[in-house]
């Protein structure tokens, strides 16, 4: 079928288009040098993200318990929500191991960090309002867990490097 074709691709000036192309093994060079970059950025910013959860952590223990007691709503409620993406990171983890979760992996890691980012919220949130060395102990285990999706996702993008 090809050699029926032969005369219409010359017509067509394909030979020339083909002979003008540029060296695939550069472009494919190319291709991956801007991969290890956006890899490298993505890391970075998942380093930054890390650092950050890991300060607020580290500055919630300036807090000091109330001696009222305070309801632990907001500190119960920040922990529940700080589960989330320490599930969805589970996922994403799982995908590397099941094949069929593999299409999974970055859609769960956006949803974990997004959840991450409100769990963070309502953790800074108890810890600002205090309480009692319990509820301050949850907010700060919600601020370690909402921290976790960004842990991982810079371990991921570095196996593109």
């Amino acid at each position: 079928m090809l050699a029926a074709m032969a005369p219409l691709l010359a017509l067509a000036g394909v030979p020339e288009l083909l002979v003008g192309l540029p060296d695939l093994d550069r472009l494919r060079e190319l291709l991956k040098r801007i991969q290890e970059i956006l890899a490298m950025g993505g890391i970075a910013l998942a380093l930054a993200a890390s650092f950050v959860f890991l300060l607020a952590w580290v500055f919630s223990h300036l807090r000091q318990p109330s001696r009222t007691a305070a309801h632990p709503v907001l500190s119960t409620l920040a922990l529940v929500a700080a589960y989330l993406p320490v599930a969805l990171t589970l996922v994403a983890a799982l995908g590397w191991l099941v094949p069929a979760l593999a299409p999974l992996t970055l859609k769960s890691f956006a949803l974990a960090v997004v959840t991450a980012a409100f769990a963070w919220c309502l953790a800074v949130a108890a810890i600002v309002i205090g309480g009692s060395r319990q509820n301050l102990g949850r907010a700060r285990r919600a601020l370690l867990l909402a921290g976790t999706p960004w842990y991982c996702l810079a371990v991921y993008l570095s196996t593109f490097l």
